[in-house]
């Protein structure tokens, strides 16, 4: 009855340390955007994801992100680029911006939920991507053509 026990004891103990095991969540810049457009302005809050890891981890296992809040991706030149949504749980918009700050694309991305996930892509290059929570650009009637500007906090 006391090995039981004590099988019992260690099988608890191994299931919990290997459930409880947490996610090593990168530390992101911070900093501000602002979006433009035809008269209309608005200033977010961001995390900048400027190195190939903080690309690679983007929003990864968030369970959910404020309304007016974006991570934007800067890239060292501009490219064609894939995004994909594993391991996100939030639905996101993406908008794909150029060099000078304007808006060339902007998609809707969902959770991965099944192998392999879709890639979100534009065939034309873009140096900044910038994901917010789905609506973001319809709430603020933001489109193709907006422009933006962002500064990473000292």
């Amino acid at each position: 009855m006391q090995k039981i026990a004590f099988i019992l004891l260690i099988s608890i103990i191994f299931f919990t340390n290997l459930f409880s095991q947490s996610i090593n969540m990168p530390e992101f810049p911070k900093g501000t955007l602002t979006i433009s457009q035809e008269g209309s302005i608005l200033t977010i809050p961001i995390e900048i994801a400027n190195t190939n890891e903080l690309r690679e981890f983007g929003l990864m296992y968030k369970e959910d992100i404020p309304e007016d809040y974006g991570m934007l991706f800067v890239f060292p030149t501009p490219g064609i680029r894939g995004f994909w949504m594993k391991n996100t749980f939030v639905e996101l918009d993406i908008a794909f911006i150029d060099s000078s700050g304007t808006i060339l694309d902007i998609q809707n991305m969902k959770p991965c939920e099944e192998s392999p996930c879709p890639i979100y892509i534009i065939y034309t290059p873009f140096k900044y991507a910038l994901e917010v929570k789905t609506g973001f650009f319809g709430r603020y009637g933001f489109a193709e053509g907006a422009k933006i500007e962002w500064s990473i906090n000292e």
